[in-house]
């Protein structure tokens, strides 16, 4: 039987298909307004739990904005990525991380420490703004 949480909603359906729309983070408030815009009634209680719940099954990602607010992205947990943002438009495009392996052993060789785990963002201007 499937719990609650896994049940397709009308308003989940809409809140995923924004941020698969773009390929820029959104905040929650900025989720609810293109609701809003596109007369959807939603709270923005609703809103925060749809987003968590999409970070859950991994059909989203979450990044910590400089201002501390929480902002998604739809992001397909196909292979291991880092993300170049565009500091104009906050357009998203994937980086792979192939180097990290690399950067892994010299830091094991070099100083004994063993990574487990990263988080890595790049920031400059897209093509289309550059």
């Amino acid at each position: 039987m499937a719990t609650r949480a896994e049940y397709s909603t009308r308003p989940r359906e809409r809140i995923g298909a924004i941020l698969r729309g773009e390929r820029r983070f959104f905040t929650a408030a900025d989720v609810h307004r293109v609701l809003q815009s596109q007369d959807v009634h939603v709270s923005l209680s609703t809103v925060y739990r749809t987003l968590e719940h999409l970070c859950e099954k991994n059909e989203a990602t979450v990044r910590i904005e400089q201002s501390g607010e929480a902002a998604y992205m739809h992001c397909e947990p196909v292979h291991h990525h880092h993300h170049a943002i565009c500091r104009k438009c906050g357009r998203v495009e994937d980086v792979d991380c192939t180097a990290i392996g690399q950067f892994a052993e010299s830091l094991r060789a070099q100083q004994g420490f063993v990574l487990d785990g990263h988080s890595m963002e790049f920031f400059g201007t897209c093509a289309s703004c550059g």
